[in-house]
């Protein structure tokens, strides 16, 4: 493997986490939410949509440096 190949699937894991770990946060806020803690479920939201608007930048790179497929040749 590449070292632009390990960067990629290394930068992709990390990418897969991170929207886990959103998911798993947002849960807990609306748990958070539903037992009273509306203040520190709001605090939550805000850190999520911190987390959650660099995630097209970060998809963008991503796509960036994966291997683009050639086109296979056409054939008359």
């Amino acid at each position: 493997m590449s070292e632009k190949e390990s960067i990629t699937t290394l930068l992709t894991l990390l990418d897969a986490r991170q929207a886990r770990l959103a998911a798993a946060c947002k849960e807990i806020a609306d748990w958070v939410d539903h037992q009273g803690g509306h203040p520190t479920a709001l605090r939550i939201r805000d850190r999520l949509h911190d987390i959650e608007k660099d995630a097209p930048l970060i998809r963008d790179t991503l796509s960036t440096l994966k291997p683009q497929d050639r086109p296979l040749p056409r054939f008359r």
